[in-house]
């Protein structure tokens, strides 16, 4: 399999936003709007050159109410993931929070996704080296300057995500989609299959057999950990986790609108309307 290159620079445009798929200032503004229209709370855990990484959570955080992180953005040259959140965000009404706590990271890689690269500009993955010593948070040799900063606030973020998270990626080599899914079962169940039907609405489904060397069947990677954000959020006690994967070969704006329907998909199984 052709490996991707972390520098190599990706950028499409976008109708629906009516700009470049790495215009940060864009991003920011209309992202900025949402915020302030659904009243979330801004928490900056850090900055990364003059960008700060927010994490924004709903006004009211009550301990009866299902807790869920979605997050986007760990790869610069992933872009449809951080639009997909700001197209979600645009479909939302404050009345969900009557029945969610619900915190979104919506950038975690601003350097990369200004470049349109995989890396951040210091030439680091910003989606390993999550990992736990003895059971504490601890950084390695690949942590990413924003992974330090996630890890520095992973009470937070363990919180946040204490009934689910789901991170949104893409491929940029692929013409299909799939989901890497955790369950604490031993085949995939109503979640994975959901996240992945949302998917498989907009695209193909990856064929089976192995992509990065990990098996995947029936368009899902089950419960495969590794030192992934969403797979540290699991073993620190994240009931569910899900990583979508939309094709960077197709077209940007249905991208866009797949992973808007993940992020859907994921709130209506996580804290279905009762």
């Amino acid at each position: 399999m052709t490996s991707r290159s972390p520098f190599e620079s990706f950028v499409w445009q976008s109708e629906i936003f009516n700009c470049q798929s790495n215009d940060i200032d864009a991003f920011y503004a209309q992202l900025a709007e949402e915020v302030n229209r659904l009243g979330l709370k801004k928490n900056t855990l850090g900055s990364v050159d003059s960008f700060a990484i927010n994490l924004y959570q709903s006004a009211s955080q009550r301990s009866d109410l299902p807790s869920l992180l979605i997050s986007s953005g760990f790869h610069g040259e992933e872009a449809a993931g951080p639009w997909g959140m700001l197209h979600f965000l645009r479909g939302l009404q404050p009345a969900l929070f009557e029945r969610v706590n619900l915190s979104l990271l919506p950038l975690v890689n601003p350097t990369g996704f200004k470049a349109g690269h995989r890396f951040n500009r210091f030439g680091e993955n910003p989606n390993r080296g999550f990992t736990l010593e003895n059971g504490k948070p601890t950084p390695n040799e690949h942590t990413s300057l924003e992974g330090k900063l996630l890890l520095e606030h992973a009470q937070l973020l363990c919180a946040a995500s204490r009934d689910g998270i789901l991170t949104c990626h893409e491929d940029v080599l692929m013409n299909e989609t799939y989901v890497y899914s955790f369950e604490p079962t031993q085949t995939p169940g109503r979640f994975s299959l959901g996240l992945r039907d949302a998917l498989g609405q907009y695209f193909k489904l990856a064929k089976d057999g192995f992509i990065d060397e990990c098996p995947v069947t029936d368009g899902v990677i089950f419960n495969h950990f590794d030192t992934s954000f969403e797979a540290f959020l699991v073993r620190s006690g994240a009931k569910l986790a899900a990583c979508s994967e939309t094709p960077g070969q197709e077209d940007f704006d249905r991208r866009v609108q797949a992973n808007s329907a993940a992020m859907g998909q994921f709130i209506a199984h996580c804290a279905p309307i009762l």
